[in-house]
């Protein structure tokens, strides 16, 4: 007891002498922990950012080639592939410093042009072997290749990137290269002298070297060594064939906030527990604030990058103003005014330099309402002028900044001109919608009037003896016949009559209907006809005759001294591309086009805007309608095609019709003989709710012989059916009716077992109803129509029930 008393301060003693060593040692190795951390910190940064720097250039010439691409696929001359490289490489040069050279390399390895031209030492044998297998791995891979870092004449250490250009069948063009000096980019991505020296590698050879060597030997400590050497650390950068090495370890500061340079004494020993707590304290706060530093800055550094390329490549001019001159555009805005670059514009000119005179006074009060503390967002529209003085219209968004410490405006603008003109087209087709919706009513109502004035005056005329009477009540049917043309015209405006399309050529319409148009074309005027469609069409014959009719004699009119008719077809096919640049195409595909040009006085573009308008006109009174083009205008719609018009003053007028085309086999559209005029003894069921109308019908069927039987909606109809369907042979119905329509009493009929014909009659067709009567083949007779018409289409109908 008494010896373990005497040992037990020794064993106090060792076992606190040991715990101190411990607490040093352990000290000590947390030293060299974070300091070894902080240098893979700022190794892994500098990787990085030399990587991310490397990357951007690389990325700036496939863009290059790209371009370049586009013009080989066009098929652009080898002079204007030579401007348009010259052009494109200016930019990328002047903004991704560390470039020297921008080549077009063609596929032998020689280079053919060079940017910048002048004082370029990078020509053709410059880079040796290691261009020729950079050229070789680019045609293998299809991609871009990279060379290590090559020594030029010059002692300028340079990277060479390639990447192939080709055209469509795949075939290497040529390469677009990019040399850059690399020292420079190494000491912007690198360098970080406050905390580190470094050196970049290359398979062991030193390419970059900065501070002193880490192993030096002269004037260092044992201790000291060891330190350095514990917090030595490197990395590699790898893209493609390029590998860089950097080697990286502190420098003399960072060193001493780690390193402690006291001898081992009591006192040091006493107070390393206490000083070592404090020191990985404060070590632990210096780091996580430096990572959040670090972390801080590598987000604002990606935030600009970000923020800058949405502003390079933005649809939309991007500019900020500041003491009445442009501090920043973007390439957007110089395109939108037609300067080739930025520095024509910033700190050389102002808004009001790139507005008209009269928009200074808007141009002038917005940024004196932003010095005068307004910061709301501002929008408005106004006139600019571009580089060669063409007028156009912008709509421009701003808003209050600070540049500089000062106060700014920052915004965006957008050429609307193309904006504006679509608005103008869509206000010119709802305007000739609405026009059309208005027409087609006022046509449904004369149309029933029009029918009783002509059935009355054709039962009149057909009783009459006296041949001044008779005289009288034909001006009256003629007056009838012009009214009622003028309703068709309407309801082809306003797409509502009905067609009875079918597969023919058009060449045989206009072949078959030229002994009409030469007669309506005066012998002064040359007369060419050239047919070369060889696919077929769609149509109704009589509605493109009356296209046809209508566009010939408008050419005739503008040619009152002579001159020259040409009527000519041919096919076209519209792709995609042809749709974005011509707004008046609606759709693609394959189309048989009809053109109908004249010599004549031309239009003006005011004139121009409105010929399709109804009722507008610029012949003098009595000499037209107005509706002749409005009627031509709903009859394409409604086959689904367009129209589109050229003219000048005084230079003529070009009109062309496209028309879809169909695969279906044409049909013969000679003519036939009319059949004669005769009555019959048949039973008929008339169903029309306008009085007038029904008690013409009537009488003129009775006139001919026929039994008729009348309803004045579709439920007296259905009565008259329940008690007579099976004498009935034949029926006439209204289609719109109160109660119940045609369509309706037609189908319950059926039901009933009704097997006789039926003939529908309406004043105008809506679309349900007219794929009704197209779809099942049904009779159908457009109001007005004259007794005779409707006689000879009853015997018609009921003459073709018997042969079945």
């Amino acid at each position: 007891m008494k010896y373990i008393n005497r040992l037990l301060p020794l064993l106090v003693l060792l076992f606190t002498a040991l715990l101190l060593a411990l607490l040093c040692y352990s000290g000590k190795k947390h030293n060299d922990e974070m300091l070894r951390r902080h240098v893979l910190s700022l190794l892994e940064g500098s990787r990085v950012r030399l990587t991310e720097t490397i990357k951007t250039r690389v990325l700036a010439i496939q863009a290059l080639s790209e371009h370049l691409q586009g013009h080989v696929w066009k098929g652009d001359p080898i002079d204007r592939m030579k401007e348009m490289f010259i052009m494109i490489s200016d930019p990328v040069y002047r903004t991704f410093k560390g470039f020297q050279s921008i080549n077009w390399v063609k596929k032998d390895g020689t280079i053919l042009w060079a940017y910048p031209s002048e004082g370029n030492e990078f020509r053709a044998g410059m880079l040796g072997d290691y261009a020729e297998e950079a050229v070789m791995k680019a045609e293998k891979h299809r991609s871009f290749s990279i060379t290590p870092v090559i020594e030029t004449m010059g002692n300028k250490p340079v990277v060479a990137v390639y990447y192939p250009v080709v055209d469509r069948k795949g075939e290497i063009q040529g390469y677009v290269s990019g040399v850059f000096e690399i020292l420079s980019l190494i000491d912007a991505s690198v360098s970080d002298k406050l905390d580190v020296d470094f050196m970049v590698l290359q398979d062991g050879r030193t390419l970059y070297f900065s501070g002193e060597e880490p192993y030096e030997e002269g004037g260092r400590d044992m201790e000291h060594r060891r330190f350095l050497k514990s917090a030595v650390a490197e990395d590699v950068v790898g893209i493609s064939g390029l590998t860089l090495t950097i080697r990286m370890w502190p420098t003399e500061r960072l060193m001493r906030l780690y390193r402690v340079t006291h001898r081992w004494q009591w006192p040091i020993l006493i107070g390393l527990p206490f000083m070592a707590l404090a020191l990985s304290y404060a070590v632990y706060i210096l780091q996580r604030h430096y990572v959040e530093l670090k972390t801080k800055d590598r987000a604002l550094q990606e935030s600009e990058i970000k923020f800058r390329s949405l502003v390079e490549h933005s649809l939309a001019g991007v500019y900020l103003i500041q003491d009445g001159l442009f501090r920043y555009v973007n390439p957007r805005f110089c395109e939108i005014f037609g300067y080739g670059s930025p520095e024509e514009i910033i700190d050389k000119k102002g808004p009001a330099d790139l507005t008209r005179s009269a928009e200074w006074p808007v141009v002038e009060e917005t940024p004196g309402g932003r010095r005068e503390g307004d910061t709301g967002p501002i929008n408005y529209v106004l006139k600019a002028v571009r580089a060669n003085n063409e007028v156009f219209d912008v709509e421009v968004y701003g808003a209050a900044t600070l540049f500089n410490g000062r106060p700014a405006v920052i915004g965006m603008l957008l050429d609307i001109a193309e904006k504006k003109r679509l608005e103008e087209q869509l206000r010119q087709s709802q305007k000739l919608e609405s026009i059309g919706l208005l027409a087609g009513g006022i046509a449904h109502d004369f149309n029933n009037i029009l029918m009783a004035i002509t059935g009355y005056a054709s039962l009149l005329n057909m009783k009459l003896e006296d041949e001044v009477l008779r005289n009288h009540v034909d001006q009256i049917l003629k007056a009838s016949e012009r009214a009622a043309n003028l309703t068709h015209g309407l309801l082809a405006f306003s797409r509502r009559q009905l067609l009875q399309p079918q597969p023919v050529y058009l060449k045989d319409i206009i072949r078959d209907f030229e002994k009409i148009l030469r007669r309506v074309i005066p012998e002064n005027i040359e007369f060419v006809i050239d047919l070369r469609d060889t696919k077929a069409v769609m149509v109704d014959q009589g509605q493109m005759e009356q296209v046809i009719i209508n566009l010939a004699t408008n050419a005739r009119d503008a040619m009152s001294e002579g001159g020259k008719l040409i009527i000519e077809t041919f096919e076209v096919a519209f792709d995609e591309a042809y749709i974005e640049r011509h707004s008046w195409v609606n759709k693609g595909g394959g189309f048989v086009c009809l053109a109908i040009s004249d010599t004549g006085e031309g239009m003006t573009p005011d004139v121009k805007e409105h010929i399709f308008e109804p009722f507008f006109t610029t012949k003098g009174i009595g000499k037209g309608t107005g509706l002749g083009l409005s009627t031509v205008y709903g009859i394409i719609k409604q086959h689904n095609g367009f129209i589109h018009v050229y003219s000048e003053k005084g230079k003529g007028t070009t009109f062309k019709v496209y028309l879809p085309v169909t695969e279906s086999t044409p049909v013969d559209i000679s003519h036939t003989a009319e059949t004669p005029i005769s009555g019959g003894s048949e039973t008929i069921l008339l169903a029309e709710d306008e009085n007038n109308v029904r008690e013409t019908i009537k009488e003129t069927l009775e006139e001919y012989g026929y039994t008729v039987f009348v309803a004045r909606d579709g439920e007296e109809a259905m009565r008259l059916l329940n008690e007579k369907s099976a004498g009935l042979d034949l029926m006439i119905l209204d289609v719109v009716m109160p109660k119940e329509g045609g369509k309706e009493v037609y189908e319950k009929a059926k039901s009933l077992g009704f097997s006789g014909k039926v003939i529908f009659i309406s004043g105008y067709t809506i679309n349900t109803i007219q794929n009704f009567i197209l779809d099942e083949g049904v009779n159908f007779l457009t109001k007005p129509f004259r007794p005779v018409t409707l006689v000879r289409k009853v015997r018609e109908v009921l003459d073709s029930s018997e042969k079945q």
